[in-house]
């Protein structure tokens, strides 16, 4: 067993983060993919509200394929629930991930700026 402990500590974390590609050589086990989104990536655009996995501030889109059928699966995960190293290999998208007025507003952004909306980003970060 200890050959397996070995490699788990050795092993780096792997992610993709609104497509750009993230290695962490030592992880720590117990961060939530919140905390890492906000401290360790300085994506601020995640909120935390509950910290109970009910009010949906944290909500992030999880991507990942079916190894049986190659097929990409997308989820809705609450970070705050959620530790780092459970999306391993795995694509993350944030708030951030979707548009912005840097680059271009996702189709749904325009429409809400267009119509006067207003998101304050607690309820509804993944719009």
């Amino acid at each position: 067993m200890e050959w397996l402990t070995q490699f788990n500590r050795n092993m780096p974390l792997v992610l993709f983060v609104n497509g750009k590609k993230v290695i962490d050589s030592s992880p720590d086990p117990e961060c939530t993919l919140l905390v890492y989104l906000r401290e360790k990536l300085r994506l601020p655009g995640t909120k935390l509200g509950c910290a109970e996995g009910g009010c949906g501030a944290c909500t992030v889109m999880i991507s990942k394929v079916d190894r049986k059928t190659g097929l990409l699966h997308h989820l809705a995960v609450n970070a705050c629930l959620t530790p780092v190293c459970t999306v391993h290999g795995m694509a993350v998208t944030t708030v951030e991930g979707i548009g912005s007025t840097r680059t271009r507003l996702h189709p749904v952004q325009e429409r809400i700026a267009k119509a006067h909306g207003s998101q304050c980003g607690f309820c509804t970060p993944g719009i």
